[in-house]
């Protein structure tokens, strides 16, 4: 048997349960307090903690002999496992995990260069592959790796105070970005979180054209999946201005709208939403 596993920042929890994908729970620490990811904090617990003190959360991985506990559960039976790690250039899991992983047997770890539902994509793809039953783990973790490169990751943010306090604008950019309405997006670039263009306007505007500028950017889209993944306090109306212009500029297969867990939150703040798919079609 072939065992598929991410760390819980993929944000797929309700969509793991219905494709055997098991998630392991990362931890965020609010103050003195640690949590475990997606199991007993909630996106609206980060939101109150941060109003309260000003302060980030801060996410922390689990710890070598943790990951290797955790494997050793799963292979007890002569499983093999594929696990998809959160980039390695933004957490230490991925190395902790692959080196739980080099002191046994039949356990692959994918450094996804990515993270939410940009891991979520690559294990997904793993899943699909497991299921069509005709290929050892070895493969489907090959075939994974040769993707990980594709993956387009990206978020734009309405609001700048989380991207000040963690230090990715200065206090005079912040003020003029809100004064101005200017929502700046995220990318992931080999594997880290940089500032990508900046969209002029109130967010129904500035999602048309991040929407409209990533897909012309990165336009070999695999049409199995698209995600549209946001935070928790974005308008209803921005989520379906993003599914509206996939459908009608990619057409995908499906469409998965997802929120966004902890640490997509503790970087962007509510209001933040992006389009995730693999850019490798022929």
């Amino acid at each position: 048997m072939i065992k598929i596993t991410t760390d819980s920042t993929a944000d797929l929890n309700e969509i793991f349960l219905t494709r055997n994908i098991i998630s392991f729970p990362l931890t965020v620490i609010l103050g003195d307090k640690s949590y475990n990811d997606g199991l007993d904090i909630k996106p609206q617990d980060i939101y109150d903690y941060v109003a309260k003190t000003s302060i980030l959360p801060k996410t922390a991985a689990r710890n070598e002999e943790e990951y290797g506990e955790f494997f050793d559960k799963l292979t007890a039976d002569g499983s093999s496992v594929i696990h998809f790690s959160i980039s390695s250039g933004i957490s230490s899991s991925c190395d902790h995990a692959q080196a739980a992983a080099d002191a046994r047997k039949n356990i692959y770890v994918v450094d996804s260069k990515s993270l939410s539902t940009g891991t979520g994509l690559l294990a997904m793809y793993a899943a699909d592959l497991r299921d069509a039953d005709n290929m050892t783990a070895q493969e489907i973790y090959e075939k994974c790796q040769a993707r990980v490169p594709f993956v387009q990751a990206s978020f734009v943010v309405d609001r700048m105070e989380y991207l000040y306090k963690g230090g990715r604008c200065t206090g005079l950019e912040s003020f003029f970005a809100t004064a101005l309405k200017i929502k700046p997006s995220l990318l992931l670039r080999d594997g880290k979180i940089t500032v990508g263009p900046k969209y002029m306007g109130n967010m129904l505007k500035s999602i048309s054209k991040y929407c409209n500028n990533i897909i012309d950017t990165y336009h070999n889209v695999d049409k199995t999946r698209v995600f549209v993944t946001y935070t928790e306090g974005t308008a209803p109306e921005v989520i379906e201005k993003a599914k509206s212009i996939v459908r009608e500029r990619i057409n995908p297969a499906v469409i998965l709208q997802t929120t966004a867990g902890s640490v997509i939150t503790s970087h962007c703040g509510a209001g933040t939403l992006g389009i995730l798919y693999i850019n490798d079609a022929e």
